[in-house]
Parts: C-alpha cells; sequence; structure tokens
C-alpha cells in the first residue's frame, strides 16, 4: 500500500540507522532463557541506551536467569497517565545460535528483511517501544507523568521471575502496552487465549512380564486410553484447545508398569471455556477402562486469558486513530499463544500487545522481521502514547 507522508515516519525514518545497529548488536548476542551471561550482556547494553535517552536505570537482579531491566522516564505532564512497556530480552535459542545465523540483512521476496535469533521475537519490538519514546521525549511530547518499560529475562518459559514484578509496576499504571511481534502491517493483538497444563497419571500394579502378567495391571496401557479419550476434547469448547505433548511410563520391559503419566498444552479464550473444559477433563480422568488402576488430575491455568473488554477496545480505538494519519487501517487480532499481557489484562489494566515488528517464522531459525514498515512501526506506537496521554 502507499504510505501518507507524516512527519512522524519521516523522522523513525532519520533514526532507522542507529535502530538497526542496535539491532544487530542485541540479536548478535545469545541470549535463551537460561543464557544468563548473554541476557545479562543485552541488559547492560540497552541500560547504556536508555539512560542515553534519559531514563533511569536498574535491575532486579536474579540468581537463576537474566537480570530484568526497568527504564523509566519522567514526563512533563505530573498529572498525565502512567506507562508501563513490557519487552521480553530472552529467546528460544540455545547458546551458539549466533554462530551458526548471525545477524543478516538481506532482499526475500520483493521485500528487505532482517534475520538472526531472536531478531522477531522480540529484540525488534524492544527497539521499537524503546525509540517510539525517544521520539517523543525529542519532540518535547512526552506527555506522560512516566514511562516504565521493563525488559524482561524469562518471558519464553511463562515469566516465572518476572511475573511478580510486572504485577507489581502494573499497579502502578494507567495502561500497559506489549511489544510481542506485530504480525500484519496494519494489526494490533487485542486478545489472546490463557494456556495452562495438566497432567494426568495412571497408578496401576507391577508384575514379572512372563512369569505372571495377569496378576499386572498395566498403567500404560491405562494411559493410552485416557490419551485418546482426553486429546478427543479438543475443539468440543468453543475457544480452547488440548494438545497432549508429553508421554512416560515402564522402566523396564520385562515389568509390567504402575506408573505412566502424560502432560498436556490447554489454551482457552476466557474463563468460562477454562472452566468447561477442566470439568469436562475431570470427567475423562473418572472412567478407568482396567479395573485396579487409578486415574488422577493435576494442573491448572498458569496464564490467564487476555480478554476482549471494553476498557482494551478503548486503546484499540486510540491506535486506530494513530493509525489513520499514517493511511493505516489498524485491525485487531486475537492469538492462541500467550505472553505477558495476559498477566497485565487479567488484573485488569487496560492492555494492548502486538505493537512489536511484523514478520515471521518466530521460534524457527529462518525468523525474519520486515524492514519496508518499521519507520511507519514506529511512528504508530509514537502516535498511540501521543493519543493515551
Amino acid at each position: 500500500m502507499s504510505f501518507v507522508r507524516h512527519p512522524d515516519v519521516t523522522r523513525a525514518e532519520d533514526i532507522l540507522d542507529p535502530y538497526l545497529e542496535d539491532l544487530k548488536t542485541i540479536v548478535n548476542i545469545d541470549s535463551g532463557t537460561y543464557t544468563k551471561a548473554g541476557i545479562d550482556r543485552v541488559g547492560a547494553y540497552l541500560q547504556e541506551r536508555f539512560t542515553d535517552f534519559g531514563f533511569s536505570t536498574s535491575f532486579d537482579r536474579q540468581a537463576q536467569y537474566g537480570d530484568h531491566l526497568v527504564a523509566t522516564h519522567t514526563g512533563s505532564n505530573p498529572s498525565g497517565p502512567r506507562l508501563l512497556l513490557i519487552g521480553h530480552i530472552d529467546t528460544v535459542f540455545s547458546e551458539g545460535e549466533v554462530a551458526r545465523r548471525p545477524f543478516t540483512l538481506k532482499r526475500s521476496g520483493g521485500k528487505t528483511i532482517a534475520t538472526g535469533p531472536g531478531v522477531l521475537d522480540m529484540k525488534s519490538g524492544v527497539l521499537i517501544g524503546m525509540y517510539s519514546l525517544h521520539l517523543l521525549i525529542q519532540a518535547r511530547e512526552a506527555a506522560y507523568q512516566s514511562a516504565t518499560f521493563i525488559c524482561n529475562s524469562d518471558e519464553e518459559i511463562g515469566s516465572p521471575s518476572s511475573r511478580p514484578l510486572i504485577q507489581e509496576l502494573a499497579r502502578q499504571a494507567d495502561a500497559v502496552l506489549v511489544f510481542e511481534p506485530g504480525r500484519a502491517e496494519e494489526t494490533v493483538v487485542s486478545s489472546r487465549r490463557g494456556c495452562g497444563q495438566y497432567r494426568v497419571e495412571v497408578h496401576g500394579l507391577s508384575a514379572h512380564a512372563g512369569v505372571e502378567p495377569q496378576r499386572g495391571r498395566n498403567a500404560i496401557l491405562e494411559l493410552s486410553y485416557q490419551v485418546q479419550k482426553m486429546q478427543a476434547l479438543n475443539g468440543t469448547v468453543a475457544g480452547t484447545t488440548l494438545s497432549v505433548g508429553i508421554i512416560s511410563g515402564g522402566e523396564r520391559t520385562n515389568v509390567v508398569p504402575d506408573y505412566a503419566y502424560f502432560d498436556m498444552d490447554v489454551r482457552a479464550s476466557d474463563q468460562r471455556a477454562a472452566r468447561a473444559l477442566e470439568a469436562a477433563m475431570q470427567q475423562v480422568t473418572t472412567q478407568n477402562k482396567l479395573q485396579g488402576t487409578t486415574i488422577t488430575l493435576s494442573g491448572s491455568m498458569l496464564c490467564q486469558p487476555f480478554e476482549r473488554n471494553p476498557a482494551n477496545e478503548r486503546i484499540v480505538q486510540l491506535a486506530r486513530e494513530a493509525g489513520s494519519p499514517l493511511g493505516l487501517k489498524i485491525q485487531d487480532v486475537g492469538s492462541g499463544g500467550a505472553s505477558d499481557a495476559n498477566t497485565t489484562a487479567a488484573m485488569g489494566i487496560p492492555t494492548l500487545d502486538g505493537l512489536g515488528a511484523g514478520g515471521g517464522l518466530a521460534h524457527n531459525p529462518g525468523e525474519f522481521i520486515e524492514l519496508d514498515y518499521l519507520p511507519t512501526r514506529i511512528a504508530l506506537v509514537a502516535g498511540l502514547i501521543r493519543k493515551i496521554c
């Protein structure tokens, strides 16, 4: 599509070279969730950049995971909104991935793209948020009370150490913006399914598999029935999915196994759907096929649904208004994946996600971002923050 020329786009184009230099630097640091040293290097680099842009910074130190960076800028309006921006600096890739495929700019399918580990999910998004604020600060248009940016280190495994910090900061915020990948140019994410992990365990009775197998109660056999019945629930409750992902049982082939289990990934678009699916799962585990076996279900929804609601719809509308002078017809979409937006939205804080770069193949060695409309994306976020203010 053709873009309407807008001053914010021109200003974003002017900072694209330092943006790409920052992106190259942090993409070329291995920062998988369990690579603490690499994450801390990324955090230290971003701390310097935030400081250059007028932010005060601190680290929430972690022993097991990377340190969480918190950067705050005090705006020009003491009675303005308090903003919280969230982006994670961990990736799903193991140490050594950068050596195999470092940051690269190239042409593909008629488009200019950037590739490299974490370039889409979500190092480019962190920088979009940072540079959007930078443009507003430079233009003396930071009409908020405060803008706090948390760069957390463990989102790819569910934010176990950063969730309490995110909740603490969200309680002090009037609106939350999350910079997960933005998909198509004219989209933002206004809802996400909640996710849960559940386990079904079967206890049977061990016996010699050759001498007296009839005395045993084969936990794996019972588990196989449970797997089929549980997987059959997938799609039966509107707005939910269920997937059996791990199965384990038995220790020796000559022993009738007395224990086996499987783990499931469960997604739900709202609380009602989550409760309905969990009730159906419980009903399945009350019915065993092999006498003498017992079945238990455990687990919970670890991440609550990010549901569409009037408060979130208001930010979507502001995004549409910010996009209009840029020639963008903003559409809001839902996602089956969870993010830190689920946490803040469940707290009742107006939240908008999917404000990061567009591209594809997240969590895949071929992940990429599209650079051609990156200035427009930065301009959109700057305009959105201006509208919120």
